[in-house]
């Protein structure tokens, strides 16, 4: 009885990842995948231009990526993301959190805004206090493909 059962979690394992509907249960961690280990992309300034955030995310392995910056003054933001910039596009969620001991602990930091299931995400934050805050983009497809993403940080 016990290997016709392992025998049908197999089976169903495996047809539930030739659908790619068990594709995100699979994905392994890269560099960037943790707060922690978040790549650092600059400072932003509130006086500053906007920088822009590009990558990609894919739910076989890459299913997130966490990006930080330093707000080097009390600033308003306006983040937006983009995840159709590529023929393959598909829906993201797109998170801010705050850093607060600058520690890569994410129980010490503050989900400051959060956008799911989009193609294209959009939100504005006022009086930002200076440090570091990150920016995570999940993927949110159920397939291998690819999807690029584009998230501008604007310092208004």
């Amino acid at each position: 009885m016990t290997f016709f059962k392992s025998s049908l979690n197999l089976a169903l394992l495996s047809l539930l990842t030739c659908t790619g509907l068990a594709a995100p249960a699979l994905a392994t961690a890269d560099s960037d995948n943790s707060i922690r280990n978040a790549q650092f992309e600059g400072t932003v300034d509130r006086f500053g231009q906007s920088r822009q955030i590009n990558g990609d995310v894919t739910a076989t392995n890459d299913l997130e990526d966490f990006r930080k910056f330093l707000l080097t003054g009390k600033a308003t933001l306006h983040i937006s993301g983009k995840s159709n910039i590529a023929p393959n596009g598909g829906r993201t969620d797109l998170l801010l959190v705050r850093d607060f001991n600058n520690n890569g602990v994410l129980d010490s930091g503050e989900l400051i805004a959060k956008s799911s299931g989009s193609f294209q995400h959009s939100f504005t934050r006022k009086d930002l206090l200076a440090g570091n805050y990150i920016v995570i983009l999940r993927n949110r497809e159920l397939n291998s493909n690819k999807v690029q993403y584009q998230v501008t940080v604007d310092p208004q």
